[in-house]
């Protein structure tokens, strides 16, 4: 059993180096088919802290504020349901089992309970998709100021850097956020966040 799982474990392994090398093979050709590299221009390199771009990103707050009331219009929904039930169920204690009073509260409690039930399905697809769609959007805008700023300081490229927290106590999912860290280590004098956050900021206030 130990050599099975030895045996997948180095299996796992070559797999996620195959992959590592699949990631970096291409970014160093990249890297020196960068135009002028040849020639002994100096390559500039720019680094962005992505956590960072959101969390002082103005527009952020304001789609959290829209996606929060969407949230809670859902709950409130949901919730007059829930003590139409609550209410149903305490009538159905009082009533005589078997007489007909009784059968039409049970008929019109399944009737809430199923209401509740596909109530409760569209309104966490509708999250899930006004959430993905915030989210979308965001990356569009902060994609779109990297490349001005890129373009408008002179930059051959902008690498994406990411906080990472190691703190898990599963292995797969640590494993995975420590291979979302693009960037291991730079220099603070090729961080071009802040001048990303203020462009960000400024291009949403003209609108």
């Amino acid at each position: 059993m130990a050599a099975l799982e030895l045996g997948l474990i180095s299996h796992l392994e070559r797999e996620r180096l195959m992959r590592l090398l699949s990631f970096f093979v291409p970014f160093l050709a990249l890297i020196i088919s960068l135009p002028g590299t040849t020639m002994g221009k100096e390559v500039k390199v720019g680094v962005v802290n992505l956590n960072k771009v959101f969390d002082l990103y103005d527009k952020r707050k304001e789609l959290e504020n829209d996606f929060r009331d969407i949230r809670n219009r859902s709950e409130e929904v949901l919730k007059v349901k829930q003590d139409e039930a609550m209410a149903l169920r305490d009538e159905l204690q009082l009533l005589e089992a078997g007489s007909a009073a009784r059968k039409k509260k049970e008929e019109d409690m399944e009737k809430v309970l199923l209401y509740l039930q596909i109530e409760d399905e569209v309104a966490r697809k509708n999250l899930a998709k006004a959430e993905k769609e915030f989210y979308e959007e965001l990356f569009q805008d902060i994609n779109t100021v990297v490349e001005e700023v890129g373009k408008k300081e002179g930059f051959d490229l902008i690498l994406k850097k990411e906080d990472i927290d190691t703190k898990s106590a599963d292995l797969v999912e640590l494993r995975l956020k420590i291979g979302i860290g693009t960037v291991l280590y730079f220099s603070n004098a090729l961080d071009v966040t802040d001048k990303v956050v203020e462009s960000l900021n400024r291009r949403y206030k003209k609108g």
